[in-house]
C-alpha cells in the first residue's frame, strides 16, 4: 500500500485546534481532516499517512491514518495567500491516531535502516519508500500501544479509590 509522510511544523502553523483535535479523535475514533500534499498529484485514496512534526524540537512521528480523497485544488491554507485568490493542492485524512509529541522521534530514526530516508521532509505529501513504511508499521503499533496503557494507567492512578 502506498505510504506518504504529510508535514506538521509549528514555526509555519501551530495548530491551535490540536488538543481539541485530539479529544475529538478519541471520542470519535478518527478524526476528518484537510491537510495540503504540496505539488504532489499521484497520492490514491486508501494510501496510508503518517503524521510527521518538524520544525521545533520535538520532531518525530505524531499520527497516522488514511488519504480518504485525491488531491484537489482548494483555498491556500496560509490566510494571507488564501486573502489574496491563491489555491493549494490538499487532501482529506481521516486520523486514526494522533499525539501531541512525537512517539517515534528523529533521534531513533536516524539510525539503519531508517535514516536512509529523510524524514525532514520539504513537502506533505512525500512518498514512503514501501520497504521503511512495511517495517515502519508494527514499530508504530507497538509505540501507540504503549501511549494507550500509559494513558489508561494515569487515568486510572488519577481516578479517587473508593472504599
Amino acid at each position: 500500500m502506498p505510504t506518504h509522510l504529510f508535514a506538521f511544523n509549528p514555526k509555519l502553523w501551530n495548530w491551535p485546534s490540536l488538543a481539541r483535535d485530539i479529544a475529538t479523535l478519541r471520542r470519535r475514533g478518527h478524526l476528518d481532516i484537510e491537510w495540503s500534499c504540496g505539488r504532489f498529484r499521484a497520492i490514491e485514496p486508501g494510501s496510508r499517512a503518517f503524521m510527521v512534526r518538524l520544525g521545533i524540537p520535538p520532531k518525530g512521528l505524531v499520527g497516522s491514518g488514511v488519504v480518504m480523497t485525491a488531491p484537489a485544488e482548494r483555498d491556500h491554507w496560509v490566510e494571507a495567500k488564501r486573502a489574496s485568490g491563491a489555491l493549494s493542492r490538499s487532501v482529506v485524512l481521516r486520523l486514526d491516531e494522533l499525539f501531541d509529541a512525537p512517539l517515534i522521534g528523529f533521534d531513533e530514526l536516524e539510525v539503519p535502516p531508517w535514516r536512509r530516508f529523510r524524514w525532514g521532509v520539504r513537502a506533505s505529501g512525500t512518498r514512503l519508500p514501501s520497504t521503511l513504511a512495511d517495517a515502519l508499521e508494527p514499530w508504530w503499533a507497538a509505540r501507540v500501544d504503549a501511549a494507550v496503557a500509559s494513558r489508561a494507567g494515569k487515568r486510572a492512578a488519577a481516578r479517587p479509590r473508593r472504599r
